[in-house]
């Protein structure tokens, strides 16, 4: 993907996820489809709480610092599987979209060369700002076929 394409791509994200949940009534948006598996409202509370809280916040830093390195992710996650982050899915939506505009903001002021500076995750080793942007398109994407999945389910 060329970064036009990844920005195309970041920048759909919350409209389809918008267009997924249409119509669906909150006690459906949190009905997982099965035992174990995360409803569309932890979906998306996964997608915002990563980006603003882990993704955002390390596209910042490598751009600000020298090569930094970050601590595992891994420990504290609260964006997996729990509940809205605020108080409904529509508002948990609303801040995902602010979110993402950030994100895109911050990806569309970088210079050709910003593209290349690395940070170091335990778990994933040196990354550059790019990896980490396919990374969150390609997440994007998984998201988006899993809430399909969802719905699908949970609509009959």
């Amino acid at each position: 993907m060329t970064h036009h394409e990844l920005l195309e791509t970041l920048g759909g994200t919350p409209d389809r996820v918008e267009s997924l949940a249409h119509g669906l009534s909150p006690t459906r948006l949190t009905r997982p489809p099965r035992e174990g598996e995360w409803s569309m409202t932890e979906i998306l509370t996964h997608l915002l709480l990563g980006e603003r809280d882990v993704i955002f916040p390390r596209l910042q830093r490598m751009l600000l610092e020298g090569a930094p390195t970050f601590p595992s992710s891994a420990t504290g996650r609260t964006g997996f599987a729990a509940a809205p982050a605020l108080r409904d899915f529509g508002e948990d939506l609303g801040a995902f979209r602010e979110v993402r505009s950030r994100t895109i903001a911050f990806l569309k002021s970088l210079g050709q060369h910003d593209w290349r500076r690395i940070g170091t995750t335990p778990t994933r080793g040196t990354l550059t700002i790019e990896d980490y942007a396919r990374y969150l398109a390609e997440h994007d994407l998984e998201h988006l076929s899993q809430l399909e999945a969802t719905r699908a389910v949970i609509v009959g």
